[in-house]
C-alpha cells in the first residue's frame, strides 16, 4: 500500500499505456464490437483510395488509444480516492490501535519475506 502510495504522489504509476502505445493496435473492420463511427464507413465504402482507409485507419486507433487512456486515467482517480480513504481512517486511529497494526504489519512483513 505504501508503494502504491508513493508512486500515485510521485506520478510514476502503471506502464500500462506505455505498452499498448510499443504494442501495433489491428482493429478488424468486418467484425466491429461497437457501432463504428461515420468516418469509417465513408472510408470502407471508398477503399479505391488507400489513403482514405489508412486515415480510417489511424482515427480508429486513435479512439482506442483515448478509450485506454480515459480508463486509465478513471482507475488511477479511483486507486487516489482509495489511498485518501485509507489516509484518512488512519488519521482516526488511536495511538494504540496503531501500534497493535503496526505489530502486525510487521508480523505479516517478517513472514513474507522469511527464506523458505
Amino acid at each position: 500500500m505504501a508503494e502504491l502510495a508513493r508512486r500515485v504522489r510521485d506520478g510514476s504509476g502503471s506502464d500500462v499505456v506505455r505498452r499498448l502505445i510499443a504494442r501495433p493496435i489491428r482493429i478488424d473492420f468486418t467484425r466491429p464490437s461497437a457501432p463504428a463511427p461515420d468516418f469509417e464507413a465513408e472510408a470502407l465504402e471508398d477503399e479505391a483510395e488507400p489513403e482514405a482507409a489508412d486515415l480510417a485507419r489511424l482515427r480508429a486507433e486513435m479512439l482506442v488509444m483515448k478509450a485506454v487512456l480515459q480508463a486509465e486515467r478513471q482507475e488511477s482517480a479511483a486507486l487516489r480516492a482509495q489511498v485518501h480513504d485509507i489516509a484518512a481512517a488512519d488519521e482516526a486511529l488511536t495511538p494504540e490501535s496503531r501500534a497493535v497494526r503496526d505489530r502486525w504489519a510487521a508480523l505479516v512483513d517478517t513472514l513474507l519475506h522469511a527464506p523458505r
